[in-house]
C-alpha cells in the first residue's frame, strides 16, 4: 500500500516536472505542436485497449477440509444475514445430518475464522451473531490470458 503511495506522488511529481520544462517558442509553434501531441495521443489510444479487470470472490478458491467443524461453520453462514448460534447448530443439522452435543465446540473455529478476517461477529442482546465477510478483489487480467481464452484451440482426437 504504501509503494502504491509512494508510486503515485513520484509519478505525478515527474508529470508536473514534464509541464514545466515544456516552453513554446512561440504562439504557431505551440498550437502546432499542441495538435501534433493530440494526434499522437488519439493514436496510442485507439491501438491501446483498455485494461480488463475480473473481480474475483475469494470465498470460491477457499476449500475447507470436508467434514470438519470449520466446513460446516462456512456452509451453514451466509453474506448478507448475521445468524446466532442457534441457527447455525439448526442449519448444520439440516446440511449435514450432524448434531452437536455440545455448542461450545464451534466456538473455537468462528473465532480463528473471526480472527483471520474470513467472518465477522457481533453480539446483540448479549446474543453473539456471525456473517461471512465479502471478500472480493478486483485482479487486472494480462491480455495475453485474456486472448488465450478467447482463442483456446480445439482439441482434436489423435
Amino acid at each position: 500500500m504504501l509503494k502504491l503511495i509512494v508510486r503515485s506522488i513520484f509519478s505525478g511529481v515527474d508529470r508536473l516536472k514534464q509541464w514545466v520544462e515544456y516552453t513554446p517558442r512561440n504562439e504557431s509553434t505551440n498550437t502546432e505542436s499542441i495538435n501534433h501531441r493530440t494526434i499522437r495521443i488519439s493514436e496510442q489510444n485507439a491501438t491501446k485497449s483498455p485494461p480488463r479487470f475480473k473481480v474475483v470472490n475469494l470465498w470460491d478458491h477457499l476449500k475447507f477440509r470436508e467434514g470438519t467443524q470449520a466446513h460446516h461453520v462456512t456452509q451453514a453462514l451466509d453474506f448478507e444475514e448475521w445468524t446466532p448460534m442457534e441457527e447455525i447448530l439448526r442449519r448444520v443439522k439440516e446440511l449435514f445430518g450432524i448434531e452437536y452435543q455440545n455448542e461450545r465446540s464451534l466456538y473455537p473455529y468462528l473465532k480463528t475464522l473471526v480472527d483471520s478476517g474470513l467472518l465477522e461477529s457481533s453480539v446483540v442482546g448479549g446474543k453473539m451473531r456471525w456473517k461471512k465477510k465479502g471478500l472480493l478483489i478486483s485482479v487486472e487480467e494480462l491480455d495475453r490470458e485474456i486472448e488465450a481464452q478467447q482463442t483456446t484451440p480445439i482439441s482434436q482426437p489423435l
